[in-house]
């Protein structure tokens, strides 16, 4: 693959992942002023985050085809991707016990680099 092409999809997919971050944060927020709990509200924007980024990955970032089974590989991927960012955080806390606000930043962006990686190679293949 081209380096161009390469650098095209690392833009799209941080570009998909801000809309994404934008769109669960009104669904949550939207809920929650209807007066829907938080933690519903919560799991109802993360499930519209979740749903988004992979139509918008699969189709916008890497030209795939929508799928059951590829949906199903990419809610793997955001499993691993999320136990990567939590020992990632464990990890950066053992080091810098009282960064708490840091270790949040760089288990996302060991998040959002893992999640391109699997999805890059696995998911959307």
């Amino acid at each position: 693959m081209p380096i161009a092409t390469f650098k095209i999809q690392v833009i799209k997919y941080a570009l998909v992942g801000l809309a994404n971050t934008a769109i669960t944060a009104v669904v949550i927020f939207a809920c929650m002023h209807s007066g829907m709990g938080v933690y519903s509200a919560n799991a109802a924007g993360y499930l519209c985050g979740i749903i988004f980024s992979f139509v918008a990955n699969t189709l916008f970032t890497f030209s795939s085809t929508l799928s059951p089974n590829r949906f199903a590989k990419f809610l793997l991927s955001c499993l691993i991707c999320w136990v990567i960012n939590a020992l990632a955080i464990k990890l950066f806390l053992v080091v810098y016990p009282s960064e708490l606000y840091i270790s949040q930043l760089v288990g996302m962006v060991i998040y959002t680099l893992t999640g391109f990686v699997i999805n890059k190679l696995w998911v959307m293949k």
